[in-house]
């Protein structure tokens, strides 16, 4: 019964790192869809949701997620 409700507990502490990740995600494919539209190297960008979806694997407990660092899309000239 105790290790069930550990279980649990450690789900619940998962859920908001879920839906966070879940919107990061989300931008993130932006992000790679933008680079691709304008002629922008998307490397960064796919590292950057890769590392977004390996969170799950790379840390064991949510309180030491630690989030990749966005890249950024290079600023048009005008």
């Amino acid at each position: 019964m105790e290790m069930e409700k550990a279980v649990i507990t450690e789900e619940i502490k998962w859920t908001p790192i879920r839906q966070v990740r879940k919107n990061k995600l989300s931008e993130a494919d932006d992000l790679v869809n933008m680079a691709m539209d304008n002629g922008v190297d998307v490397t960064p960008f796919r590292q950057y949701r890769q590392a977004l979806r390996d969170i799950p694997q790379t840390f064991t407990y949510p309180e030491d997620v630690v989030w990749p660092q966005k890249p950024s899309l290079p600023q048009a000239s005008a």
